[in-house]
């Protein structure tokens, strides 16, 4: 009987953690596309979202294109570090307020390409975006019904 037991409990444990699935972003959506792949799959979403005229779409895949690429070239160099490097306060405070240049001349970007409608939906799409990221979102703390 203990052994029916025991084998029961492995089984079931196995079973459970069959169904949890990939961990630590192993099935991460675009971590195989290239940057033009990523820039054009956005410009379309957006295109389908903000209703963009040709010309907008066109500046809008620069602006992403641009941003794509940053972004790989920083993903690469964090994964050429070994090790994480302990940050100082300014390297801190700079890397921060780079990354918020960054955002604050890709939205004067969006805002020269986009009419005022379509900026503002913009804000909203990408509000939105940034309350799923990895603090708030549909898996919050304790929020029910989102």
């Amino acid at each position: 009987m203990k052994k029916l037991i025991m084998a029961f409990l492995v089984l079931a444990t196995i079973s459970m953690s069959a169904q949890r699935g990939p961990r630590g972003g192993e099935d991460r959506k675009g971590k195989d596309l290239t940057v033009e792949q990523m820039a054009t799959l956005k410009t379309k979403k957006m295109t389908l979202a903000l209703a963009l005229d040709n010309n907008q779409s066109k500046k809008v895949y620069n602006v992403l294109l641009a941003q794509a690429k940053d972004r790989k070239q920083a993903m690469e160099a964090r994964k050429a570090q070994t090790e994480k490097p302990e940050l100082t306060k300014e390297q801190k405070f700079a890397k921060t307020n780079e990354r918020l240049d960054k955002q604050i001349a890709m939205q004067q970007e969006m805002q020269s390409i986009l009419s005022e409608d379509q900026f503002k939906q913009f804000k909203k799409m990408s509000a939105k975006r940034k309350g799923e990221g990895r603090r708030g979102g549909k898996r919050g703390r304790g929020q029910r019904g989102k």
